[in-house]
């Protein structure tokens, strides 16, 4: 499977994703960052990193291999990385967060990619409860979520695109500073069983979606 996480704004959590999936599912990794932290985290065997203006090789498209493409910048005629990674994928991710300009950039990413691949899916990122806010479990009853998710829905009303939750939680440093998944966290920890479970839960949605 070949998977994208895409988005034209930055820090909406496109690296923790991808790298949480390819340290939880062996996957590997291609790039376009000028500076990114996969060098210390995947294998060089397992890993892709191109300058923005350089495709991914075609012949990956016709490989059984497993990638998630991590890419970064704007979608241009000179940006053929991101253009090439996202034609050639199953899916494509796209983390937005609550904040006007993650907002408009997230939609506006979305309006781009559908040119080259029908198959997205958002992932609400950075999610956090209201001081108002009690309910327990379902993320998709914070208003967070819910702006993020209406915005969508809104913008594209002819498309069915999914709107999958992701919560706020340190356990996204922890994946780089221990250089391991979520679930492999949790199975060395028995508190981390508790403490990253909603996390979890919310990740095996998305893999439940991507079909992995």
């Amino acid at each position: 499977m070949k998977i994208a996480i895409y988005s034209s704004k930055g820090s909406a959590g496109k690296t923790p994703i991808s790298t949480n999936i390819a340290l939880d599912k062996n996957f590997c990794v291609g790039t376009n960052e000028a500076f990114h932290i996969y060098d210390s985290l995947i294998e060089d065997d397992q890993l892709i990193a191109l300058d923005t203006e350089e495709p991914f090789p075609s012949e990956l498209k016709d490989m059984d291999v497993d990638i998630v493409f991590d890419l970064a910048g704007s979608i241009s005629k000179l940006a053929v990385s991101i253009t090439s990674a996202l034609t050639m994928s199953d899916v494509v991710i796209v983390p937005i967060y609550n904040e006007y300009k993650s907002l408009v950039a997230g939609l506006n990413t979305i309006h781009q990619i559908q040119q080259y691949n029908q198959n997205i899916i958002v992932v609400a990122t950075k999610l956090q409860k209201g001081k108002r806010e009690t309910f327990t479990g379902d993320w998709r009853q914070s208003s967070d979520y819910q702006n993020i998710a209406n915005a969508v829905h809104e913008k594209f009303p002819e498309h069915d695109i999914p709107v999958l939750p992701l919560k706020f939680s340190k356990v996204f440093d922890s994946i780089f500073e221990q250089q391991k998944s979520i679930q492999q966290m949790m199975a060395e920890n028995p508190l981390a069983k508790y403490s990253y479970r909603d996390v979890a839960v919310q990740f095996e949605d998305i893999y439940q979606h991507i079909g992995l």
